[in-house]
């Protein structure tokens, strides 16, 4: 049996990974976040408020009965306020960040915790990030530090598997492109002095410049299944 564990599965992008991982039946998922919209026989959900990084300190990843892999994608995310730096709102700053950025360190920490020791047992870990993350858009000072940060998290991780050989893991961090969901609806609905590009992301979606989450699902699960780089931070769009 493979194991995933998912975070954001109630709506787009990770649900269509859950979808996707569901096809085979040799695949178990559970499910973190606020809300369950899945009901199948191989999953389960654990409720879970990403913003509340004490309550996310005290998950635990269970101990499976030999399993030949265990997979934690930590997909759920927040653009978080899309305002200029001085007129956001504080404390949508740390739930935003903390949401991003701090839960799924706390779940990355958890999980090598948990499994590192399992020397045959095959480690995967999929952050879900973007070209955000190396690329600064005004208005969007959260997400693109986040997701930054993300980055160097795992980049760090890969660095300390070499150092401490930590046997058959694999680690990466993703930016999926742009893909039709909730998301791109806010930024579509920002004002321009919030955020002056979003006329190029209205186009985007007039022009059918936007992914849909089934398509990069399969292109996400295919590259962590069969990648063709290690490097740790990848792009959809130039693999």
């Amino acid at each position: 049996m493979n194991i995933f564990y998912v975070t954001g599965t109630s709506r787009g992008l990770g649900h269509a990974i859950v979808e996707e991982i569901l096809k085979n039946e040799n695949n178990l998922v559970i499910g973190i976040g606020r809300q369950c919209e899945i009901v199948h026989p191989n999953y389960s959900h654990k409720r879970l408020d990403l913003s509340d990084t004490v309550e996310v300190a005290k998950f635990q990843f269970g101990q499976h009965e030999k399993p030949e892999k265990v997979v934690l994608v930590n997909n759920a995310g927040t653009l978080g306020e899309i305002k200029h730096v001085g007129e956001l709102d504080n404390k949508k700053i740390a739930d935003s960040l903390n949401v991003n950025l701090v839960s799924p360190c706390i779940l990355m920490n958890s999980f090598l915790a948990a499994y590192r020791l399992e020397g045959m047992l095959e480690k995967t870990i999929l952050n879900i990030s973007s070209g955000a993350a190396v690329n600064a858009y005004d208005g969007w000072s959260n997400y693109c530090t986040s997701k930054a940060g993300i980055n160097m998290f795992s980049e760090v991780i890969k660095e300390e598997s070499r150092t401490a050989d930590i046997e058959n893991l694999k680690i990466f961090s993703i930016a999926p492109g742009v893909i039709d969901t909730n998301m791109q609806d806010q930024i579509r609905e920002t004002g321009q002095s919030n955020f002056s590009q979003v006329e190029r992301f209205i186009e985007l979606k007039k022009n059918g410049g936007l992914s849909t989450p089934q398509d990069a699902a399969i292109d996400l699960l295919a590259l962590i299944d069969n990648p063709t780089s290690d490097e740790v931070y990848q792009d959809l769009r130039t693999n």
